[in-house]
């Protein structure tokens, strides 16, 4: 009887553990974004990341901006490399960001790159600013092109709301919600950036509302935090800054809304006054950058693995 307890309390167990995946309350992804370590090299960044405990990396790329992840990395010889220095550390990757402006006419060579190079790394998201509205037309000629594209590679390209810049075409979660529905393509998603919303409304948005906006038509989060400072405004430990990650996180266990986070800490990056990002001279020593990112990523880990 008690061995026939025992198969009955298994068999409901492991019936309980496909209802929770089914119902998405599996642990949910947690990645570390490569932009922290702006200042060192991708194998210097993929090695500390490791040390941390993760088990997923975001390599970042912004045009103009990034060092340790560039333009001459998106090939496929470069993604195979990438791929086996990623193994070797026990690291994967489900998402890439890979910044370029959609409203140019290059536009779609160049993101089909990246989601080639995307698709070698196994990543299911790539994301990417948008741009101007000045530009819409050419990015409206654009996304149809994009999105059969990723269509044809099973990828998701994720549109990011800004951190800066004016008159853009996504501002906020509310804007990109509608941009996204306009677009009605399941492999055209917003990734939501919490910071962003910040900076690029000045202050005026809470991210801790406007991302209910997004939520519905988002496939990815970006974790950014700020704290101001006496002369503007510095990148801070997720949960340590203005943004309310106590209240985001714990109403997306709530509402069992476990979509693929990143954490994105811009240590060489601060901010002036009015919001404007900046990049610092310097980046910090290695052990500064893992223990404030540990730091983060276990504050995150708190909330969704339990």
């Amino acid at each position: 009887m008690q061995t026939h307890d025992k198969i009955v309390k298994g068999a409901a167990e492991g019936l309980k553990g496909k209802v929770r995946e089914k119902e998405g309350l599996m642990n949910p992804v947690i990645s570390i974004n490569t932009l922290a370590y702006e200042g060192y090299d991708l194998t210097t960044a993929l090695q500390d990341i490791a040390k941390i405990g993760a088990s997923h990396v975001e390599l970042g790329y912004t045009r103009g901006w990034t060092e340790g992840l560039t333009e001459e990395h998106f090939s496929e010889a470069s993604a195979v490399d990438i791929n086996r220095l990623l193994s070797d550390l026990g690291l994967s990757s489900i998402a890439l960001s890979a910044h370029i402006d959609l409203t140019t006419e290059d536009a779609v060579d160049e993101l089909k790159r990246r989601i080639d190079f995307g698709k070698t790394l196994g990543v299911k998201i790539v994301n990417t600013k948008v741009g101007a509205k000045s530009g819409y037309s050419q990015f409206e000629k654009n996304i149809e092109a994009m999105a059969d594209f990723a269509e044809s590679m099973n990828i998701i390209i994720g549109l990011e709301n800004p951190s800066e810049g004016s008159d853009q075409i996504i501002t906020s979660g509310k804007t990109g919600a509608e941009v996204v529905k306009h677009i009605d393509s399941d492999f055209i998603k917003l990734n939501y950036d919490f910071g962003n919303a910040f900076t690029y409304s000045k202050g005026e948005i809470d991210p801790a509302f406007d991302y209910k906006e997004a939520l519905p038509y988002a496939c990815h989060l970006h974790l950014k935090d700020m704290n101001k400072i006496d002369d503007g405004w510095v990148f801070a430990q997720i949960g340590q800054g203005i943004v309310n990650y106590d209240l985001i996180l714990r109403e997306l266990v709530e509402n069992k809304n476990f979509l693929p986070l990143s954490i994105e800490h811009l240590f060489i990056y601060r901010a002036t006054k009015d919001l404007i990002v900046q990049r610092k001279a310097k980046a910090p020593e290695l052990n500064q950058i893992r223990r404030s990112l540990k730091a983060s990523y276990e504050y995150v880990k708190r909330f969704l693995h339990n």
